[in-house]
């Protein structure tokens, strides 16, 4: 086998970013777009020692779970891996993701559930990060495609609410009309650098422009154009980011239309979002993401909760309204300052945050309060090896872990499981259809004194 060389190969997996894996002269070779059980024809686009990369040429016999992509740039576009495959097909794959990562990662026989499908398979983002860029005489507003900075110009993503596709057709308006230098991440000129919007379930929209500067030109006639074209933009905000950064959000915004927040409700409780804030961008799984983790970790008027990576109090209220008391830990201080705010905003009195690295605090929140059960959400590295052992080592019961890369997940239950702790169950919350993504929850218990 050499590169260019043409292949036939029967795929027979699914690789963690959606490629089919099919095997050819001994080599595992992964094919974009190529599904389980389909016998295709691949051109060899690079080879190396112990695999090979092909380019999918012609599906010679389909898999029945091949699934016809409403996307007109899907496969160029490195956001959706999976619209090609069937959302029952997708849960199947993501089931056995995580029950693999489980196995081969942590070393552990931990039983799996199949995960909870989404309400809606697409359109159920609530949040979308365009970069811009200039393309001869065009702007290019869209995502990134696979493994590279070049930017695919999308006009509608089918994942995200269809009312944002209207917004960006009039700032495209707006942009070419206004002459906006778009930026240049080569020589950190322009201005323009990335077009972020969020939408509450009410249907109010948020819109941030992300700019190498601390203004824009004739921001009069963008703030006209919502305001009487399209008046479910509540909210127009310019965040500063002039640093040489692939980081989206600079440290500065200024809000020029309307209120820099908009409010969400989850699970009966509101919430203050802003340009900043993490929410999970599903909102309608969120709810169940939360029901079953309160379901899994049973918690009683009698506990006190200590949540970790807490955010914006999203988990902390929810948990609030079923234990005795709640603390959240968060490195974010304007994270903290919105939980405080939420906490107000719904009445709760039995929630106090502290701002400060989690590994940091971890220790003396657990020496002056009787935590009887830990819920930790963090981010895709999962936890630190220190706050594992920080937590082991104080004997608290009971553990709720969310986590969005089962592979992190894997790794820190191993960890767990060998101070004393067990896991009973995972149960995976598709948060993310058409991608690879995962979300995944389980409790850990407490096995020895």
């Amino acid at each position: 086998m050499k590169k260019n060389d043409l292949i036939e190969l029967t795929i027979d997996d699914l690789g963690t970013d959606g490629q089919g894996i099919g095997h050819a002269e001994g080599l595992a070779v992964f094919v974009g777009g190529a599904l389980p059980g389909e016998t295709v024809r691949a051109k060899v686009i690079a080879l190396k020692k112990n695999y090979a990369v092909g380019k999918l040429d012609e599906v010679l016999a389909p898999s029945p779970m091949r699934a016809c992509p409403p996307c007109r740039v899907f496969g160029k576009c490195g956001g959706c891996t999976l619209q090609h495959l069937s959302y029952a097909a997708q849960l199947q794959f993501k089931q056995s993701h995580v029950q693999g990562c489980i196995q081969r990662i942590g070393k552990l026989e931990i039983p799996v559930n199949f995960p909870l499908p989404a309400r809606h398979e697409y359109r159920y983002r609530n949040k979308a990060a365009f970069p811009v860029r200039q393309n001869g005489g065009q702007v290019d507003i869209g995502f990134y495609a696979a493994h590279s900075h070049r930017i695919v110009d999308v006009d509608d993503c089918k994942i995200e609410p269809s009312g944002l596709k209207i917004v960006m057709s009039q700032l495209r308006v707006w942009i070419v009309k206004n002459g906006v230098p778009v930026y240049d991440e080569a020589t950190h000129t322009g201005l323009l650098r990335h077009i972020v919007l969020r939408e509450n379930k009410a249907g109010e929209i948020m819109l941030v422009l992300c700019i190498n500067g601390e203004d824009i030109p004739n921001r009069s006639h963008l703030i006209m154009l919502f305001e009487f074209v399209l008046p479910q933009v509540k909210s127009i905000i310019l965040n500063c980011n002039t640093r040489q950064t692939n980081a989206i959000l600079g440290g500065r915004s200024i809000c020029i239309y309307g209120k820099d927040h908009l409010f969400e409700t989850l699970g009966g409780l509101e919430f203050k979002i802003g340009p900043q804030t993490f929410l999970q961008v599903n909102s309608s799984q969120t709810e169940a993401l939360y029901n079953t983790l309160f379901r899994m970790l049973a918690l009683t008027p009698a506990d006190t909760v200590l949540d970790l990576y807490c955010g914006a109090g999203t988990i902390s209220l929810a948990a609030a309204r079923r234990a005795k008391r709640v603390v959240g830990i968060e490195i974010v201080e304007e994270a903290v300052e919105d939980a405080r705010f939420n906490a107000k905003l719904n009445g709760i009195e039995t929630a106090e945050f502290f701002a400060g690295d989690t590994a940091a605090l971890l220790p003396a929140v657990l020496g002056r309060e009787a935590v009887t059960a830990v819920i930790a959400d963090p981010p895709r590295k999962g936890l630190d090896e220190s706050v594992v052992r920080t937590l082991a080592s104080s004997g608290v019961p009971k553990i709720g872990y969310v986590s969005c890369n089962p592979s992190t997940l894997a790794r820190d239950l191993a960890l767990f499981t060998e101070l004393g702790y067990r896991a009973d169950v995972v149960q995976p919350v598709d948060m993310f259809p058409q991608t690879t993504h995962v979300e995944c929850v389980t409790v850990l218990s407490r096995t020895c004194a």
